[in-house]
């Protein structure tokens, strides 16, 4: 089966079960599944082919995943782009991938649309309304035309591309990652095996969908596990909360900043979140503190976990350890194998900082048309994901950094997030990042840049101060800037390349 069967088989077992809510739009199994199929037919009308590429520039919405599950039929590639992204950076990545065509959300997107048409005359440009809108009627030149039996289609093999996600990873050079119907089948029997997603999940979807964080933990396992989904756009954090409530969501993936954004809400007090099975956060770090607000004050777990847009979900801190381990991104999962080495590539002892390198299934197939930067990150079949982190005696998990954002002063190794850590304890801080800068006598010292929670006052003495016997005085930050806020790209992850003292 390839993962367009998955919308063919739960409308042939269960028909009339809930596929999915949007505002007014409710869809069953079934009438989903005819979507998805007449999208695919839109694509034969329009000449796609195997292997062509499908570029989407495309809000959160039904119409989104009935694109993405008609490539998976058709053994088109879907390439999801970045809606936050200006129109010079969609020119080239456009210019890479070489989609046949561009399907967008209109009217929010028109003026880019018309921006990248003068460079990509060649391109056909489709517009897709609102949810409610069947796919017909944006794409005339599909109207009238017969339903075709829904059915799996075998030329299309789990081995197969299915999508180009572009990353930038810390570098800001953008590289299309290519994932496979394989790498998203293991990544939802993952779910399934760590955190037990059955048909009685009701997934909240806010965050982006066009990030491999949401398709791939919002979305996917849960369509795979017979679940259903309700789609909103993160606006309003107390109407997120009032939704969790009025709709019994029991599970939601979103980034630490939306759940920070809704720890903070008037709503949040009165909040019931006795029907929540678990949220997961992805995209960057959890902060502790964070965690233990939502289990203390509100009885929910977070599963912790750790993935790349290259690797899918590599590790799963499982429920039960949720409490006794928060922080640590728990044990690699069923089907990855995971390592952590030095830079001689021999693997280090429990309680000592490595690289994490992992092979398994869900380890995409390379870098469009990029083999030499694919050689660059997989070799003798191990993915190197250049982050760090360390065993415990028990075997779990703890990222400690980018091995690129790795600080070395007068010859000692200083890792950013261990002083960063060391920083949000204060209680004045909400957050913090740690770079490293030149120094003329040590090589390179720890910046900070700080941001303050809310009418609390700290000085830069003030947090030397308070760091001394926390941390090593070599790890202490030399220089400090105290933020209105830290730079962050969609995905909520902090851009540390944007930071200059």
């Amino acid at each position: 089966m390839n993962i367009g069967d998955w919308i063919y088989k739960r409308a042939r077992t269960y028909p009339s079960r809930p596929f999915l809510t949007q505002d007014r739009l409710t869809l069953d199994n079934q009438t989903f599944a005819a979507r998805v199929d007449r999208m695919a037919r839109v694509f034969a009308a329009l000449g796609i082919a195997k292997g062509d590429r499908i570029a989407t520039l495309m809000v959160n919405s039904s119409a989104f995943l009935e694109l993405f599950f008609a490539c998976a039929r058709t053994g088109a590639m879907i390439v999801p782009l970045n809606v936050n992204l200006a129109a010079p950076e969609l020119v080239s990545i456009l210019g890479d991938c070489d989609p046949r065509v561009l399907i967008y959300s209109a009217p929010r997107f028109d003026t880019t649309v018309e921006a990248i048409r003068e460079h990509h005359p060649d391109i056909m440009y489709r517009p897709h309304g609102d949810a409610a809108m069947p796919a017909a009627t944006a794409f005339p030149e599909q109207n009238g035309a017969p339903a075709a039996a829904l059915g799996t289609d075998a030329s299309v093999a789990p081995c197969d591309p299915l999508l180009i996600m572009y990353t930038s990873g810390t570098t800001g050079s953008l590289k299309g990652a290519v994932l496979t119907h394989e790498n998203f089948l293991f990544g939802a029997i993952h779910s399934l095996i760590s955190y037990g997603l059955d048909a009685r999940c009701k997934s909240l979807v806010v965050a982006p969908l066009f990030h491999i964080g949401a398709l791939a933990a919002s979305a996917t396992p849960v369509i795979y596990a017979g679940g259903s989904l309700v789609i909103r756009d993160f606006d309003n954090p107390s109407d997120i909360l009032h939704l969790i409530v009025r709709e019994e969501i029991n599970y939601m993936f979103a980034v630490p900043v939306m759940f920070k954004m809704m720890a903070k809400s008037p709503a949040w007090s009165d909040a019931d979140f006795s029907r929540v099975r678990f949220f997961i956060a992805g995209g960057a770090p959890m902060p502790v503190a964070l965690i233990r607000k939502y289990q203390e004050e509100k009885n929910v777990d977070f599963a912790q976990g750790y993935g790349m847009t290259e690797t899918l979900r590599l590790t799963s801190l499982d429920l039960a350890d949720a409490r006794e381990k928060a922080g640590s991104i728990g044990k690699e999962v069923f089907h990855t194998l995971l390592r952590l080495v030095d830079s001689q590539g021999k693997e280090v002892p429990d309680g000592e900082v490595g690289e994490i390198i992992v092979k398994g299934p869900t380890i995409f197939a390379g870098y469009w048309r990029r083999p030499e930067a694919t050689a660059q990150v997989m070799r003798r079949g191990w993915f190197h994901t250049g982050d760090l982190g360390r065993r415990d005696a028990e075997g779990f998990v703890y990222l400690e950094g980018r091995k690129s954002e790795m600080i070395i002063c007068a010859g000692e190794n200083i890792y950013a997030v261990e002083v960063e850590q060391a920083i949000e304890t204060l209680p004045q801080v909400a957050e913090a990042a740690v770079i490293g800068v030149p120094d003329d006598q040590r090589g390179e010292v720890p910046a900070a840049f700080v941001v303050l929670k809310k009418e609390a006052r700290l000085t830069a003495v003030d947090l030397t101060a308070a760091l001394q016997g926390r941390i090593a005085a070599y790890k202490i930050p030399r220089k400090i800037r105290f933020m209105e806020a830290l730079p962050r790209n969609s995905a909520g992850k902090v851009v540390k390349r944007e930071l200059r003292i």
